[in-house]
């Protein structure tokens, strides 16, 4: 299947997303089994989480970005939703398991079996540092999401984002454990943190589950679309059953435009291939067109965004 110029670059920000990921994960993993501490451990695995979700990317982005087939007639775009539904899950089972880990090691202490953990100021500047690379490679992905327009990719952006707050407070938890000196509070700070990561993960499920269910376009989107058709040409009377999803990065409207009743076929024909032509022009998108004829009836049926009819007195 033929693979976009398009996709062929959205792949390539997730290739570097997983190799600055993959270099942070093992620097935790090893800063991890030095220390014991399970602030660390949680952020080791956020790390490995983010090779495993930007290696997945690349394959379903390139996937998705594949020309429509006979099969998949209106293509492959929702393969990118169903990734970060597959994103957010990972997330929330991991922060699980590390709120399990923190309520086992909470009871540990309560009985007077605390685990020694080893940090060190070394270890909260490593993790001040880690924040900041994490805040590059989401810069790095929100960019290419928005301009490639990757769900995926701006669902691992937001899977870093959440990677800065996290390696922050990973600094700032091991600093209070060194200062107060009570052991207790870094599984006590994991266990809150990974709440937090759980949110994160609760947010992109939410935003794939809409995409996947065609929940409708944003304003912002439908405004603009309206606009460009509306400028197409002046004798379009009103457009109405406005309607359009997203799949992926690609775009599906489908509406009605009211044309004089005394424009002949090849003129309307002529006009909506315009119409198609420049939403074409501005988004990654499949048109439909419905010209219906201007009657004596007055308004036509379904909800008319857009009118030229001279208002009634």
């Amino acid at each position: 299947m033929f693979e976009t110029h398009t996709g062929n670059q959205a792949h390539k920000a997730a290739a570097y997303a997983a190799l600055a990921a993959a270099c942070l994960a093992s620097a935790k993993l090893a800063l991890f089994g030095v220390t014991g501490s399970l602030i660390v451990a949680l952020s080791a695995w956020d790390s490995a989480m983010d090779v495993v979700v930007s290696f997945i990317n690349q394959r379903i982005i390139r996937f998705a970005r594949t020309e429509a087939d006979s099969g998949h007639p209106y293509g492959h775009g929702k393969a990118e939703s169903v990734a970060s539904l597959g994103q957010g899950a990972l997330i929330i089972g991991g922060a699980l398991v590390i709120v399990g880990s923190s309520i086992q090691k909470l009871g540990a202490a309560w009985r007077g079996a605390a685990e020694t953990v080893q940090n060190s100021w070394f270890a909260a500047g490593f993790f001040v540092i880690a924040g900041m690379g994490s805040a590059v490679i989401a810069l790095q992905l929100r960019r290419a999401g928005r301009r490639h327009d990757s769900p995926a990719l701006l669902a691992d952006s937001e899977h870093y984002n959440v990677d800065v707050v996290t390696n922050l407070a990973s600094a700032a938890g091991i600093g209070l454990v060194l200062v107060t000196e009570i052991t207790w509070l870094d599984p006590l700070l994991a266990g809150a943190f990974a709440i937090y990561i759980a949110r994160g993960g609760i947010s992109l499920m939410r935003t794939a589950v809409d995409e996947l269910m065609d929940r409708d376009i944003d304003d912002a989107i439908k405004t603009e679309a309206v606009r460009i058709i509306a400028e197409t040409d002046a004798r379009i009377v009103d457009i109405h059953k406005f309607r359009g999803r997203k799949s992926g990065h690609r775009y599906f409207f489908d509406f009605h435009v009211t044309l004089p009743a005394t424009l002949d076929f090849p003129a309307s024909h002529t006009l909506v291939e315009n119409i198609e032509d420049n939403l074409k022009a501005r988004f990654d998108a499949d048109v439909v067109v419905h010209a219906d004829p201007d009657t004596l009836s007055g308004t036509p049926e379904g909800d008319v965004i857009l009118s030229r009819r001279p208002k009634k007195t």
